[in-house]
C-alpha cells in the first residue's frame, strides 16, 4: 500500500521543478526520458507515488518453482496453471467464491505479492506435495548472484 500525489505544474511550480531536478540529479541516466516527457509533464502534471520497497522473490526462485511445477503437472496430468493454483491454495489458503460458473475455489494470496521468504513457503509446499505423491523434486541450490 502506498501514497499517490498528483502535482499540478502551474499550481505547485516550485515543488514540480525541485522534484524533477532531484530525480535528474539522483538518476542522471533518466534525464533523456525526463526531457522527452517534459512537454506532457508541463501540460498534465505528474503523479508521484511512494511505496515501501518489498523484499521480492528472486528470479532463481521463480525459475525453479516454474520448472518443477511444470514437471509435477506432467506427472499428475495437470497444466502448469492448475498446479500453480493448487499450490497457492495449499500454501496460503483458499476461499470459495460464487460465480456465474458456480462455486470456485480461489487462493487467498497470489505469488506476485510474496516476499522471498513467503515464496520459499510456496516452493516448500510444491516439494512436499510432490514427494507425498511419489514425485521427487531436488532441493533448490543455494542462492547465487542474480
Amino acid at each position: 500500500m502506498g501514497l499517490r500525489f498528483q502535482i499540478d505544474p502551474e499550481a505547485h511550480q516550485a515543488i514540480f521543478n525541485k522534484l524533477l531536478m532531484a530525480l535528474a540529479g539522483r538518476f542522471p541516466d533518466k534525464i533523456p526520458a525526463i526531457r522527452h516527457m517534459m512537454p506532457r509533464l508541463k501540460e498534465k502534471g505528474v503523479i508521484f507515488s511512494i511505496e515501501p520497497v518489498r523484499d521480492e522473490r528472486t528470479k532463481s526462485q521463480e525459475r525453479y518453482y516454474r520448472k518443477w511445477a511444470r514437471e509435477f503437472g506432467k506427472f499428475t496430468g495437470n497444466t502448469p496453471d492448475e498446479i500453480h493454483e493448487i499450490m497457492l491454495s495449499r500454501t496460503y489458503g483458499s476461499e470459495q467464491v460464487e460465480t456465474k460458473f458456480g462455486v470456485m475455489n480461489r487462493p487467498v494470496q497470489r505469488s506476485a505479492d510474496q516476499s522471498k521468504s513467503s515464496y520459499s513457503d510456496l516452493i516448500e509446499t510444491l516439494i512436499r506435495e510432490s514427494a507425498e505423491m511419489g514425485f521427487i523434486i531436488p532441493p533448490p541450490k543455494p542462492p547465487g548472484p542474480e
